[in-house]
């Protein structure tokens, strides 16, 4: 049952931009958080705020650093 989400995934990393599927594996676990706290009603610790804000960051200065070289045409 495992394999077939992994092959379904390697199909689709294939026929996308490198750049979009680094943004994908940054969201992912934001949603996965979201799912969570709001449709499980997980525990909201201050570990996962740490952690969730971690991926955030992260995210923000990926879209940053390709916003600059975006605007530097390069």
């Amino acid at each position: 049952m495992t394999t077939v989400p992994l092959l379904l995934f390697a199909a689709a990393a294939r026929r996308i931009q490198l750049s979009l599927l680094g943004v994908l594996q940054y969201i992912s676990p934001s949603l996965q958080f979201s799912i969570g706290v709001f449709i499980y009603r997980e525990t909201f610790t201050r570990d996962r705020f740490i952690g969730i804000g971690t991926v955030w960051l992260a995210l923000i200065l990926f879209a940053t650093e390709g916003f600059l070289v975006y605007a530097r045409g390069g």
